[in-house]
C-alpha cells in the first residue's frame, strides 16, 4: 500500500487494504498473477478490476502467512470464501458478455446509470458497489424500503433485465 500510495495512487477512490499474504518467491508469483489477470488491468497502472473474493481465494491457496487481516484461520477462511463465491455464481457480468466500462440502467429509472467495473461490481455515485446493495440503496433513497431479491433483477443492459440475459460463457 505504501508503495502504491508513494507512486501516485493515493487518490484512487476505494483503494484500501483488503487482504495480504507473505510469500516466499513473491516476485515470481506476482509476475504469474499479473500474467493471469492481464486482461483485467486498468490501463498501464498497477490496478486490476477483479472480483475481491476470487483474488482472496487464490491468495489463500498459496503457502504463506496471512498478514492482513491478522489472526485468521486460512483453511476456514478459504472454505468461507469458496462457499460465498459458489452462492454468488448465479450472476456475473462477464458470463453474460458484459465488459468493464459497459453501462447498465436501473429498471425503474433509466436515468440511473452504473458502469461495470468488475465481475460483480459497478461504479455509481463515485463508489464501487455490488448490485444488490446498490439496488437497496436506490430504493431506500426513493422511500421504498421493501425491495427484496437479487440485484441482477433490478438492472437492465440493452433493454433487458440482467438476470434474463443468456449466459455466453459457461
Amino acid at each position: 500500500m505504501r508503495n502504491l500510495e508513494a507512486n501516485g495512487y493515493y487518490n484512487v477512490a476505494g483503494l484500501k487494504r483488503f487482504f495480504a499474504i507473505e510469500l516466499e518467491d513473491y516476485e515470481d508469483k506476482e509476475n504469474l498473477l499479473k500474467e493471469i489477470f492481464s486482461k483485467h488491468q486498468v490501463g498501464n497502472s498497477e490496478l486490476f478490476a477483479l472480483d475481491y473474493e476470487l483474488v482472496k481465494q487464490l491468495l489463500l491457496s498459496f503457502d504463506g502467512k496471512v498478514i492482513f487481516p491478522k489472526d485468521i484461520d486460512k483453511e476456514k477462511e478459504f472454505d468461507e470464501v469458496s462457499k460465498a463465491r459458489e452462492e454468488s455464481r448465479l450472476f456475473t457480468f462477464y458470463r453474460k458478455g458484459i465488459k468493464n466500462g459497459d453501462e447498465i440502467v436501473f429498471k425503474d429509472d433509466e436515468n440511473i446509470i452504473a458502469k461495470v467495473v468488475g465481475e460483480r461490481e459497478v461504479e455509481y455515485g463515485g463508489q464501487v458497489w455490488k448490485l444488490t446493495p446498490l439496488a437497496y440503496k436506490i430504493y431506500e433513497q426513493r422511500g421504498k424500503l421493501n425491495a427484496s431479491g437479487a440485484g441482477a433483477d433490478y438492472f437492465k443492459y440493452k433493454g433487458k433485465i440482467l438476470r434474463a440475459l443468456p449466459d455466453i460463457i459457461n
